[in-house]
C-alpha cells in the first residue's frame, strides 16, 4: 500500500535530502522558489501519488514559449520530485514529467521554442588592453576573470579550484573529476 504525500511535501522532503550536495544556497533558493512559484499552485495539496500529466502541463505550458528555460528547469524538477517519490514508495506510476517519451511527444523542443543567445566574444586585438584593465583592479572577481581567461576553463572550474590542484613551480593546474566533467589539465599562459 502506498503511503499519502502532498507534492509540496515530497518537494520539501527532495530538497531537504539533496541539499547538503548542491553547490550553494543560491541553487537551494532556486529549487525551492520555482516549485513555490510555478508548481505548487497547481501541485501543491495534490497527492504525489496523483500527480498527472495533465497537470504536469497544467503548470509548464503556460510559460513554455514565454519563459522556456524558468518552464525546462520547473519541468525538470518535478520530474527529480516525483522520482524521489517513486523511490520512497509515495508513488507507483510512471513519472508523468519525463521529457524523453512522454512530453518530449506534447511540446516542442526548449531549443526550437527559444534560440540561445551567445554574447559577442571579445574581438582577439583588445585583449591585451582589457587584461591590463583588469589587473588594476582590485578584488577576487578581477583575479578570477584574469585566471579564467589564462586558462580558457570554465567559470564554474575556476570558481572552484583548490590550491592543491595548482603545481604553480610547472604552471599546471590538473582540474579533478569532481571539479569538471572531464579530467583537464590546463597550463596558463604567461
Amino acid at each position: 500500500m502506498q503511503r499519502a504525500i502532498t507534492f509540496a511535501d515530497a518537494a520539501t522532503k527532495y530538497i531537504d535530502a539533496h541539499e547538503k550536495g548542491w553547490k550553494n544556497l543560491k541553487h537551494v533558493a532556486q529549487w525551492r522558489s520555482s516549485l513555490a512559484t510555478y508548481a505548487n499552485p497547481v501541485l501543491g495539496r495534490v497527492p504525489v501519488a496523483a500527480v498527472d500529466v495533465e497537470m504536469v502541463l497544467r503548470v509548464i505550458e503556460p510559460m513554455w514559449t514565454t519563459k522556456t528555460e524558468t518552464a525546462n528547469r520547473v519541468r525538470g524538477r518535478i520530474e527529480s520530485v516525483l522520482d524521489w517519490a517513486v523511490a520512497r514508495g509515495y508513488r507507483k506510476d510512471a513519472n508523468p514529467a519525463r521529457w524523453k517519451g512522454l512530453l518530449d511527444k506534447l511540446l516542442p523542443a526548449p531549443a526550437k521554442v527559444t534560440k540561445t543567445v551567445h554574447h559577442r566574444a571579445m574581438p582577439y586585438a583588445d585583449l591585451p588592453a582589457f587584461m591590463v584593465q583588469l589587473r588594476s583592479q582590485e578584488g577576487n572577481g578581477a583575479l578570477a576573470l584574469q585566471f579564467l581567461i589564462l586558462t580558457a576553463t570554465r567559470s564554474g572550474e575556476v570558481r572552484g579550484a583548490r590550491w592543491d590542484e595548482i603545481d604553480v613551480a610547472n604552471r599546471v593546474w590538473t582540474i579533478p573529476p569532481a571539479s569538471a566533467r572531464r579530467p583537464t589539465r590546463r597550463t596558463p599562459r604567461p
